[in-house]
């Protein structure tokens, strides 16, 4: 049994994921590679067919690529998707031929969870599909055993303050601004344990540690996709040192920046 078989029977929770690709043969292929054990795909060939379905197909998460020969692009039909309370929570994953890093933190800056340069290892998009549907399981199934007033103010603090953190995380990790929590706190007009209450529900882990898995995720991005020397993508990601950088990249991802970096 190869090590991808061994995942997708691990696989409890059916998994739908709406697939947005023009390349006809190109979607074939990945619908084939996708569609395994619990795992459904639908695919879709443009961001007005993928609008017409969203509501419902309800996937557990989008993979989407940017170039797209349709009048809405990828990278509009992700802010369509982020500005929206009814899908702003479901996961992203890009695909995409563009490997500039411009084009990558533009993605993530949108509100992307994933960007994957093709070509790409089909068992690491299914792993990070899995990973993503986790989070969006573990969400739904918390609001389902809640009152539905309770489901309510909820949702509402979810979608905006959580969405709000997320997006000032995004914005200041891009552009390397040095920040503490309590910056983030008072940004939000909110308080610590109220931050520390919607992050924790909404992202599983507190702000902190939310945080710090996105510098590591950036980081990550930047050594797979670019020849930036290790110890500046450790500064560009907000880490003080590049030996805490490593220490805590291969905790993380359970191999070293340069083993990261040699791999690809």
């Amino acid at each position: 049994m190869t090590a991808l078989e061994n995942i997708c029977e691990l696989i409890t929770q059916p998994i739908k994921v709406l697939l947005v690709e023009d390349n006809e043969l190109y979607a074939d292929a990945l619908n084939i590679l996708l569609t395994k054990g619990t795992i459904t795909v639908k695919s879709v060939n443009s961001a007005e067919i993928a609008m017409g379905i969203l509501d419902n197909l309800n996937p557990n998460v989008i993979v989407l690529d940017v170039m797209l020969g349709d009048k809405m692009s990828g990278f509009e039909f992700l802010s369509f998707l982020k500005q929206q309370i009814k899908y702003a929570h479901i996961p992203v994953i890009i695909i995409s031929a563009l490997s500039h890093q411009d084009k990558i933190t533009e993605g993530l800056s949108l509100g992307a969870n994933d960007y994957l340069v093709k070509p790409f290892k089909s068992i690491e998009l299914i792993l990070k599909i899995i990973n993503l549907s986790k989070i969006k399981y573990n969400t739904t199934k918390h609001l389902n055993n809640e009152p539905i007033l309770n489901q309510i103010a909820v949702l509402d603090v979810v979608n905006k303050l959580s969405l709000d953190f997320a997006a000032i995380i995004s914005s200041y990790i891009q552009q390397n601004i040095d920040f503490k929590v309590s910056d983030i706190v008072k940004k939000l007009g909110t308080n610590n344990s109220k931050l520390e209450e919607v992050v924790k529900k909404y992202f599983h882990k507190p702000p902190v540690q939310y945080i710090l898995t996105k510098r590591l995720e950036r980081a990550d991005l930047m050594l797979r996709n670019s020849n930036i020397a290790i110890n500046n993508v450790a500064y560009q990601c907000g880490f003080k040192t590049t030996s805490y950088f490593c220490t805590t990249y291969k905790r993380h991802f359970n191999c070293t920046p340069n083993q990261a970096r040699s791999s690809q």
